[in-house]
């Protein structure tokens, strides 16, 4: 059996809601609630770190599989008393604040933990990623970054002395065990649903919003048509295919990106690919569609959304695409963070009419359905 350390007795200054975030509700159960029923139902014990204060109102919420810890004065003050309970091998320490936290995650880093001493959930940074040092902004690699999440898990008796004799200040319980074995390898596992920190009042507003209209499905269709050009790199679904034209476009002209990055607009009423991405602006010029793609999915995120799947079909005369189109749906899925078969990929041709026939075009459709994520899915 494993341990979850749930963290909740912050006070939540920045939250500013008037009262203790850990005990906001959102039908009619208080927030900490989410993240201990994500663990009990996966059979887990549970340890919730409270503040004194909060102790008398949390405690007539749960009952006798979770045992409450009176926090200290800091995170980490709470964590170290917390983690002086845990009795079986594994902990896996969690901020309460991240509600949103799924059965697919939580299962994903214990799988991780059966190769590893320490598990942390994270996701991709897909927003250009910039640093602002002394009034001077510098671009980065994103690829290079994560974004760290909770939980983090480890094996108990490591983590635990790393906090017994801990005296500096860290930013997460990760960076204190990479500080104490810095020759074990930390596992990364990627989280596909949205598992954000609850932090500013908007925050709060949100996820009470998402839990509102959780399950609410949402239908987008695009069609995309490029001219053929010789000369041009063919490039279809990110992967480039030997051809002797190409697609002509402002940005790299991927037809099949574009109808998928526009029905993911479309299904949300957020306009075309064009509002997002105008041929005027001279930073889309020769844009790579898989960033575009990357965008749009990174929007639709934001909006609380998750793809159910995706039907798409390429139509092009020449050159043959039937044998490219699993590494096309497999590098589709890879850019999404999805499964494979949640994506459909099909051809064909115009049977030599018009412009598409004569090999003087290239076109695709998509169609995305997508589903409003709640914190259960």
């Amino acid at each position: 059996m494993n341990t979850a350390l749930i963290v909740a007795a912050g006070v939540g200054s920045r939250s500013q809601l008037n009262q203790s975030k850990v005990l906001y509700m959102v039908n009619h159960k208080p927030l900490f609630m989410y993240s201990v029923e994500a663990f009990l139902k996966k059979g887990y014990q549970v340890i919730l770190v409270v503040s004194k204060n909060d102790y008398p109102e949390i405690k007539t919420y749960v009952d006798d599989r979770v045992k409450l810890v009176v926090g200290g004065k800091t995170r980490s003050e709470s964590v170290k008393l917390g983690l002086a309970e845990v009795m079986t091998p594994y902990v896996y320490i969690h901020d309460a604040a991240r509600p949103l936290v799924s059965d697919e995650a939580i299962s994903a880093v214990e799988k991780a933990l059966e190769l590893h001493d320490a598990v942390f959930l994270a996701e991709h940074v897909t927003s250009a990623l910039k640093e602002y040092k002394h009034k001077t902004v510098s671009s980065k690699d994103r690829s290079n970054y994560v974004l760290a999440q909770t939980p983090q898990a480890f094996l108990t008796e490591k983590i635990r002395y790393a906090y017994v004799r801990n005296e500096q200040t860290y930013d997460d319980d990760i960076s204190l065990y990479q500080a104490f074995y810095p020759e074990d390898a930390v596992k990364v596992i990627f989280s596909n649903k949205p598992n954000p920190k609850l932090t500013f009042r908007e925050d709060f507003k949100t996820f009470k919003k998402l839990l509102e209209n959780s399950g609410e499905k949402r239908i987008g269709h695009s069609f995309d048509l490029h001219r053929l050009e010789e000369g041009r790199k063919l490039i279809l679904g990110g992967i480039e295919i030997l051809h002797n034209k190409g697609l002509v476009g402002h940005s790299d002209a991927d037809v099949l990106l574009h109808a998928i990055s526009e029905a993911m607009f479309g299904a949300l009423a957020l306009g075309d690919l064009g509002t997002h991405f105008p041929d005027t602006d001279p930073q889309n010029k020769d844009l790579d569609s898989k960033i575009i793609l990357q965008r749009a999915y990174e929007i639709i995120k934001s909006k609380g959304y998750s793809i159910v799947n995706i039907d798409s079909t390429i139509y092009a005369e020449m050159p043959k695409l039937n044998p490219h189109i699993k590494e096309i749906t497999t590098n589709i899925a890879r850019l999404l963070h999805i499964n494979a078969d949640q994506i459909s990929v099909k051809a064909t041709t115009y049977e030599g009419i018009e412009a598409i026939g004569n090999e003087e075009a290239m076109a695709a459709d998509a169609t995305i359905m997508l589903e409003r994520v709640a914190y259960d899915d």
